[in-house]
């Protein structure tokens, strides 16, 4: 067991025992200590925070992992295109080689970095929205000022929920409806990256995963956040599968041109996500036999013997394919192995739908 999953558990576990309940203690110290931090940093910011003269909207969360912001910025992203904005999307760029001094992922025309120069979810928007700006880098007033300059008039800030000093227009805040609350803790004893009483400050909430739960656990998260911030709408969001594609057409941006009916074949999984009983539901749902699956750590650097082994495994198993998600796809694109493998490797295309509430969604820039 991986220190990361022994953690994990404790969080659960609202009654340890033994060493567990003094490890949990201490993790309950450093929860103060981190809140303490947090808070302070917090209303510092939100004291000072500037406008940056045109709307932003700011996709976020209030817990560590991902609820699927990417998902949910590609689909507004070009609903806003569509509906005659110009919008661009600014990105911290986490851990990219970009980070620090920022830099242009996508001018809207040209994809103009490397997969690590952007980060692996800024290069996959990039991917995935011809027509948009994308731009990375822990200075996001820098990003916000030559967005403009290329002509945005509306941004789209990825994970800002957090990032206080610059003014919003609307916070979309997303909830995954299979842990909503981060176990009612802060980091490093939970999963919140600020307290509750955060939420408050929310324009919107976007359920995710809303088919993983059961209607009644719904109306339960639904209760929850009237208690904790009031009347604000809440709407419920799905991942559905929209393509199974060839990975090279992927790397190459013919998305529209090589879809494949999926129904039937047997594919092996190969995933690095935090949720890889997800990324199964999602792929049975395209249609695809599963015969197996090879699941790394979350955020897994993926190497030439991954790879070898994937297709081992995958031919073990008499596999006619092996089906990767869009994140780890973009974490492979330098792997020569994909091209080489005798099992050929298939990406499973998400989309973020909205069952009910679209409506609502597209409110929160109507009325800017």
């Amino acid at each position: 067991m991986s220190l990361e999953d022994y953690v994990t558990g404790l969080m659960k576990n609202p009654k340890p025992r033994g060493k567990d309940r003094i490890v949990l203690s201490f993790l309950e110290k450093l929860e103060t200590l981190y809140l303490s931090q947090v808070m302070k940093k917090r209303d510092r910011e939100l004291a000072g925070a500037r406008s940056v003269g045109v709307p932003v909207i700011s996709v976020g969360n209030i817990t560590a992992g991902g609820t699927g912001k990417t998902p949910c910025i590609i689909r507004m992203a070009r609903l806003l295109l569509g509906e005659g904005y110009h919008p661009a999307i600014i990105s911290r760029g986490y851990k990219s080689g970009l980070e620090k001094k920022g830099g242009l992922v996508s001018d809207g025309r040209s994809i103009l970095v490397s997969q690590q120069m952007a980060g692996d979810e800024p290069y996959m928007m990039a991917l995935k929205l011809p027509g948009i700006p994308v731009l990375v880098g822990r200075d996001r007033f820098r990003s916000a000022e030559k967005a403009k300059q290329l002509g945005a008039d509306l941004l789209l800030m990825d994970d800002g929920f957090q990032y206080w000093s610059m003014k919003r227009d609307r916070d979309l805040v997303l909830l995954d409806c299979t842990n909503p609350f981060g176990y009612g803790h802060a980091l490093p004893r939970g999963l919140l990256r600020e307290p509750l009483e955060a939420l408050k400050r929310a324009s919107l909430f976007i359920l995710t995963k809303s088919d993983q739960v059961s209607p009644a656990k719904i109306d339960e998260i639904k209760e929850a956040l009237l208690k904790l911030a009031g009347n604000i709408p809440v709407i419920s969001s799905c991942h559905s599968p929209s393509g199974v594609v060839p990975y090279g057409d992927w790397k190459d941006r013919k998305l529209g041109t090589s879809r494949m009916a999926a129904k039937g074949k047997r594919a092996y999984l190969v995933s690095g996500i935090g949720n890889p009983g997800a990324f199964a539901e999602t792929a049975k749902e395209a249609g695809l036999f599963l015969t197996g699956e090879m699941a790394f750590d979350d955020h897994h650097s993926y190497e030439e013997e991954d790879i070898r082994n994937a297709e081992s495994e995958a031919r073990r198993y008499g596999a006619d394919m092996i089906v990767i998600t869009e994140k780890d796809a973009v974490k492979m694109m330098n792997l020569s192995s994909i091209v080489k493998s005798t099992v050929p490797f298939y990406v499973l295309e998400i989309e973020m739908t909205f069952p009910e509430g679209l409506t609502l969604l597209k409110k929160q820039w109507e009325d800017l």
